[in-house]
């Protein structure tokens, strides 16, 4: 189309220059227009695990037992040499890169096992692997670096030298288009040779050990491309960036540690660059699309966090339904008291939700489909479910959640590690993209098409108008119309599925509905109406995540498992309350929310029946051995008894 300056200025107009063009072709787009593409899920198998990554998990798994203390490396805030050799000897540094650069080459999908295996252990090792594995060098080398590059970097990265992704300055967080580190391209004899970077970068994760010491070799550096240093206050539309390969021990290049409330064992602080040469042979992609690139490789790499947030989620579980069972106040357990119960029956059907939507992004992912949207979706969901889960856990634990677990040990209880597990939870609802901005990114890309053609009225051309009349005139039509007698149901298996399957198609329909009226309304003042916006794409989320959950449940792996079915009627009427709420003194009572079938399936559950739910995960491994350690003690006494 033509112009944007109508609509979009400063750093969103910058935001619409580097955005990528593509039409979205995945599944919560099509939800903005009252479009159910569930041809995506019936295509969509669960992957069976290849022998090779079986046996590297389990590798992982005894090497985090008898390596890794989430405790040493919260008080300490270091991960162990040890560790690192420990990791680099498995491979865990190359878990994606591909076998003919001497990686492991696994799959998306197996990578999520991998991640939430970590995740559900200590979140400064999870980090250390995710940050290396996900958004680090290799990420992008194998997106859009050539076939040098890729033969020259990633045998390295495969081999265990460490990298990082350097983006985030003080003054430019969210708003990347404010970025001041800057690249002036060097010539000689009028060819390009290189560039000498030159700015500062903040919360860089594996780039410091210690101030004036790296720990990573390479780091991804997104730069300004300008040809004099005054350049870089330009109008924001017309700033150039470019992704450079910066080797860390280049002249010039300088870091220093900073210290978190959380993941105090994480790596990550501050990158000094000054007049750093970089050669030309380490640009990743063409001068000017080093943004694009750098957010393209984003995009899977952020799959990452949802499956950390499976394992820390299942983690959550475990130690709830211990708690659960052994917590006796009122003449009998905790557990079976409904206002507890509830709690646990919302987590373990988050961790079902969850463990759908990472099975399915990681599916999407392997087979190239597109998941732009579905994985900042996935990322906000898991670290919000996450994060809501660790403060109801901390209200089952009560003032025991309040303590360190060495405090705990004073008294003799258990060392429950939830204080640290809500610490290191904290940051993921900011890193690798701030929900919030997120948010508003999936309103501004599902609108995509809303926004291009309305553009076409805001500038008057007659032939753009009428080109875009189609649009709008089917997107009407679709949002009023009734619904189809696939999308009714008549396609799902039984009598739940014809409920839930309708459902989505009908909020897809009233979503898609209010989105053409907002549109029509605001026009060119909907990109600013943030909270209208969020609404909307939350809507959109849920239905996400239902349709998600549908899937999962219908698959042959997934039949016979203990109270799967009451679980998911549990999540989809819960969801189906948010846009249905019922007043708050109402007599009726939704089923999500009825202390008479809450508690028959919170007893279930508490009690080990729905197990199944943390399989993939290494369960707190202090309290296994604080409790070990107490029955042989017992049995010690009676025997001496």
């Amino acid at each position: 189309m033509s112009n944007t300056g109508s609509m979009f200025k400063g750093s969103l107009a910058a935001a619409e220059a580097a955005r990528d063009k593509r039409a979205y072709t995945g599944f919560l787009s099509g939800l903005f227009e009252g479009k159910v593409r569930r041809h995506l899920y019936a295509q969509a198998s669960l992957p069976s695990r290849s022998d090779a990554a079986s046996e590297f998990l389990g590798t992982l798994r005894r090497l985090l037992i008898e390596k890794v203390d989430p405790e040493a490396i919260d008080r300490e805030g270091v991960i162990g040499e040890d560790v690192f050799a420990a990791l680099r000897e498995i491979g865990a540094f190359g878990i994606k890169i591909p076998r003919r650069y001497g990686g492991l080459g696994f799959s998306q999908s197996e990578y999520h096992a991998a991640a939430t295996l970590l995740g559900s252990h200590d979140a400064a090792t999870t980090v250390l692997l995710s940050a290396h594995n996900s958004i680090g060098v290799a990420e992008p080398v194998k997106l859009v670096g050539n076939p040098e590059q890729q033969q020259r970097l990633l045998p390295r990265l495969a081999r265990g030298e460490i990298s990082g992704f350097a983006l985030t300055e003080k003054d430019a967080g969210c708003d990347i288009w404010d970025l001041k580190t800057y690249a002036i391209p060097v010539h000689e004899q009028g060819a390009l040779v290189g560039y000498r970077l030159s700015g500062d970068k903040l919360y860089t994760t594996n780039a410091p050990r210690g101030d004036k010491a790296f720990l990573a070799s390479l780091l991804v550096v997104i730069a300004q491309i300008v040809d004099s240093p005054g350049d870089i206050s330009r109008p924001k539309e017309d700033r150039r960036f470019g992704a450079f390969v910066v080797d860390t021990q280049a002249r010039g290049c300088t870091c220093t540690r900073l210290s978190f409330l959380g993941v105090r064992g994480i790596y990550n602080g501050q990158v000094h660059l000054r007049e750093v040469w970089v050669p030309v042979a380490d640009r990743l992609g063409a001068e000017g699309e080093g943004l694009r690139r750098a957010l393209e490789s984003l995009t899977v790499g952020r799959l990452t966090l949802p499956a950390a947030c499976l394992g820390n989620l299942k983690q959550c579980l475990w130690l709830a339904r211990r708690r659960a069972q052994q917590r006796v106040q009122y003449d009998r357990p905790i557990g079976e008291h409904t206002d507890i119960g509830a709690k646990i029956v919302l987590m373990a059907s988050r961790v079902l939700a969850l463990e759908a939507i990472v099975a399915i992004t990681g599916i999407w992912a392997d087979t190239k489909q597109d998941v732009r949207l579905e994985s900042a979706a996935a990322k906000i969901l898991a670290t919000e479910w996450l994060l809501e889960s660790l403060l109801d856990l901390f209200r089952i634990y009560g003032g025991r959640a309040f303590e360190t677990p060495d405090s705990l040990r004073l008294h003799g209880d258990l060392p429950v590690p939830v204080e640290r597990m809500i610490r290191d939870a904290l940051i993921n609802v900011i890193w690798e993209g701030s929900n919030g901005i997120l948010t508003l990114w999936i309103g501004r890309e599902g609108l995509a098409e809303y926004f291009t053609h309305g553009q076409a009225f805001l500038d008057g051309h007659l032939a753009d108008m009428v080109g875009a009349m189609p649009f709008f005139a089917d997107t009407a039509a679709r949002s009023c119309g009734g619904l189809s007698v696939y999308e009714q149901g008549a396609a799902g298996a039984g009598s739940f599925d014809a409920v839930w399957e309708g459902f989505v198609a009908k909020k897809s329909r009233e979503l898609a509905r209010t989105t053409f009226w907002v549109a029509a309304r605001e026009r060119q003042g909907l990109a600013r109406k943030q909270r209208l916006m969020t609404r909307l794409v939350t809507a959109a989320m849920h239905l996400f995540a239902v349709e998600t959950l549908l899937w999962y449940k219908s698959r042959q792996e997934q039949q016979g498992k203990a109270h799967l079915h009451s679980l998911v009627s549990y999540f989809c009427s819960r969801t189906g309350a948010a846009f249905n709420p019922e007043p708050l003194l109402s007599l009726r009572t939704s089923s999500w929310d009825d202390d008479t079938s809450l508690y028959p399936l919170a007893k279930s559950i508490v009690s080990g029946q729905a197990d199944w739910l943390e399989a993939g995960i290494i369960p707190c491994r202090a309290i296994e051995q604080d409790s070990l350690a107490r029955e042989q003690r017992l049995v010690g006494a009676s025997a001496q008894g």
